[in-house]
């Protein structure tokens, strides 16, 4: 019998937290995040493009970031969930604001062979954990479960270029008929070429959604600069 996402989340949680814990971000032994980790996962808001999206970023991707959502991830780590939605939740916060509490937000959805590997949708995860969207804190930011859904399989990005991710998403998402005309806030984990924005962004558009922009936890600046999201902003964490 196949478990359900929920159930798997809850029993991988519940290894990390019975198992020798560990650092997430450096090795450093008993503890789940050290205090030193913690530090460098404090969000620095940066407004970046994706082509004609505009997306608030808490965290630039790579050393303890990319550490410690990989350990989330690619081995169960969902005991440093909240220390990753604590950064997602500011960016959040703050778009919202910017977005006068009207927008409502849609998360990028995991692939399925992904899902029934982890046993948990990462990004969902971390917009719960988050508080952001809560009835008590912004009725009208609260997430919308299955706004967008995807219609086939797409390989794993990582290791293609910035074209191979176009062609890869190219149609391989759909909107939910509910979203025609709202004013939406696309939210995901990781920025790289904003293929995967930029598709999330066609499909809600296709069925009359307003997208206002978008909220990632991190972007990753490429090194060659081929493809990379533009740094328009720096905005001090809380702003």
């Amino acid at each position: 019998m196949t478990s359900s996402p929920a159930l798997g989340g809850w029993l991988a949680e519940a290894a990390a937290v019975l198992s020798p814990v560990c650092c997430a971000g450096c090795g450093a032994a008993d503890v789940g995040v050290c205090p030193e980790c913690r530090v460098a996962l404090r969000p620095s808001l940066q407004r970046v493009r994706a082509g004609p999206v505009s997306v608030l970023v808490a965290l630039e991707y790579g050393g303890v970031v990319a550490h410690v959502l990989g350990a989330v991830k690619e081995r169960g780590r969902t005991d440093a969930l909240g220390v990753l939605a604590a950064p997602l939740g500011v960016a959040l916060a703050s778009a919202l604001a910017s977005a006068g509490g009207a927008a409502v937000l849609v998360t990028v959805p995991s692939a399925r062979a992904a899902v029934r590997r982890r046993g948990f949708r990462p990004v969902e995860e971390l917009v719960r954990r988050s508080g952001v969207g809560r009835d008590s804190v912004r009725p009208r930011g609260r997430p919308v479960r299955g706004g967008l859904v995807l219609v086939r399989e797409v390989a794993d990005q990582a290791g293609l270029g910035v074209e191979e991710r176009r062609v890869n998403l190219e149609g391989a998402l759909r909107a939910s008929a509910r979203l025609a005309g709202r004013h939406v806030l696309i939210v995901d984990d990781v920025l790289t070429t904003g293929a995967t924005l930029l598709e999330a962004r066609r499909a809600l558009e296709a069925v009359g959604a307003r997208v206002e922009g978008a909220v990632c936890l991190a972007y990753t600046r490429r090194r060659d600069g081929r493809g990379e999201p533009q740094v328009t902003r720096r905005r001090p964490a809380g702003s």
